[in-house]
C-alpha cells in the first residue's frame, strides 16, 4: 500500500510540473530569476522571513486549545510546528501532521487523541481561511478564467459545509463518536475496538474546545491573523519581482488560495510540483504575467517558502535530541499513545 501511495504522489508530482513548465522558455525564466532590473533582494529576504515567523502565530493559536493544566507554550507548539512542517519538506507522504502531533505530545500534558481533536479543528478553520482567500479575488470585478470561477463556486459550498461541520461539533461535539463507535464495533477486532473507544472519548474532550466562545474568538482571530500575515508575506514575493504594481491587491490572496489548494494534493516531499503549477496558473492564466516570468518567480519563491523552515526544523529537531531516522521510525509504528513527554520519540 505503501509504495502505491508513492506512485500516486510521484504521478500528481510529474502531471503538475508538465502542467506547469509546459511551453515554457526555460532560459528566459533562468534570466528572469537573476535579473537585478526586476528582483529585489529586501523584500524576498523578508518573505522568507515571514515564511519562518507564521509558524510562531501558528503555536501561538495553537495553545488556545489546551487547557491550562495542560501546560502548553507558544514556544513548545512553534517548535513541534516547524520540525512537523520541516519533515513534510524532506520525507515522502505528507508525514509533518502527525509529526506535528507527536512532537506536541512531548510538549503538552494531554493525550494524543486529544491533540489530533485540536489539529482537525485546526485544519477546518485554515480551510475555511484559505476558501475564502480564494472568494475574495472573485468578488472583484475583474474577469477571471472560467476554471478559477468554476474552482470558486465549489469552494463557497465547501466553505458553507465547513462551518456548518463546526456548528454541528459545537452543539454536538459527541456526535463523532457516537458515528464512529457503531462502525467500529462492526469491523473491527474487541482488542482494536476498545483502542479505538478510548481514543474516541479523548478525541471528543479535544472537540468541547469549541464550545468555550472566548477562546475561540482568540482562535478565530489569530487564524485570520495568520492568513493575512501569509497573504501579505506573498505580497512581499510579488513586490520582490517588481510585479506587486502591475496586479491588483487580490493577486496575492488567489495566489495563496490556489497554492492551498495545490498542496493538499499528494505529491512529492516539499509539495514540488503543485506549488509551481497553481503559481503559474495564478499569474499566467488568471493575470496574464508572462509564463517564463512566472515560473521563474514560482521557483523563487518556493526555495525561499521551503528553505528557511527546512533549515530550522532540522536545528529545532537537533536541539530536541532528535534524528530524522528516529521520526520516521515512530511515525511508521504509531500506537495508540505515544511515549510521554520527556521520552524520547523513538519509544
Amino acid at each position: 500500500m505503501k509504495y502505491l501511495k508513492h506512485a500516486f504522489a510521484l504521478t500528481i508530482t510529474v502531471i503538475c510540473l508538465y502542467i506547469a513548465f509546459r511551453g515554457v522558455n526555460l532560459n528566459e525564466a533562468f534570466n528572469t530569476m537573476f535579473d537585478s532590473g526586476r528582483v529585489r533582494i529586501l523584500p524576498l529576504v523578508a518573505f522568507a522571513g515571514l515564511s519562518l515567523g507564521v509558524l510562531w502565530v501558528r503555536g501561538w493559536r495553537w495553545k488556545y486549545f489546551f487547557l491550562p493544566e495542560q501546560q502548553a507554550t507558544a514556544w513548545g507548539l512553534s517548535v513541534s510546528n516547524t520540525i512537523g512542517f520541516m519533515t513534510n519538506n524532506i520525507l515522502p507522504l505528507r508525514v509533518g501532521e502527525v509529526v506535528r502531533a507527536l512532537m506536541a505530545r512531548r510538549k503538552v500534558k494531554a493525550p494524543m487523541s486529544y491533540i489530533l481533536a485540536t489539529l482537525f479543528i485546526e485544519r477546518i478553520l485554515d480551510s475555511m481561511c484559505l476558501l475564502f482567500c480564494l472568494i475574495l479575488p472573485l468578488a472583484s470585478s475583474r474577469q477571471f478564467p472560467p476554471l478559477v470561477g468554476e474552482i470558486g463556486k465549489g469552494m463557497f459550498f465547501v466553505f458553507a459545509g465547513a462551518l456548518g461541520l463546526l456548528i454541528i461539533l459545537r452543539s454536538k461535539p459527541h456526535l463523532a463518536q457516537k458515528a464512529a463507535l457503531p462502525l467500529g464495533r462492526r469491523f473491527l477486532s474487541p482488542h482494536i475496538y476498545d483502542r479505538l473507544e478510548l481514543f474516541m472519548a479523548t478525541f471528543t474532550e479535544g472537540l468541547l474546545i469549541l464550545r468555550n466562545g472566548r477562546v475561540m474568538l482568540k482562535i478565530a482571530l489569530l487564524s485570520i491573523f495568520h492568513w493575512w500575515l501569509v497573504a501579505f508575506s506573498y505580497e512581499l514575493a510579488l513586490r520582490g519581482f517588481s510585479l506587486w504594481h502591475e496586479l491588483p491587491w487580490t493577486a496575492s490572496y488567489l495566489t495563496l488560495g490556489l497554492v492551498g489548494l495545490g498542496v493538499a494534493l499528494p505529491s512529492a516531499p516539499a509539495f514540488v510540483g503543485p506549488i509551481h503549477a497553481a503559481i503559474i496558473y495564478s499569474l499566467n492564466q488568471a493575470y496574464e504575467v508572462p509564463k517564463a516570468t512566472a515560473t521563474g518567480f514560482a521557483v523563487v519563491m518556493h526555495l525561499l517558502m521551503m528553505a528557511p523552515v527546512t533549515l530550522a526544523g532540522l536545528a529545532l529537531m537537533w536541539h530536541e535530541g532528535l534524528t530524522l531516522g528516529q521520526i520516521r521510525k515512530r511515525v511508521d509504528h504509531l500506537e495508540e499513545e505515544p511515549p510521554p513527554p520527556g521520552e524520547d520519540l523513538a519509544g
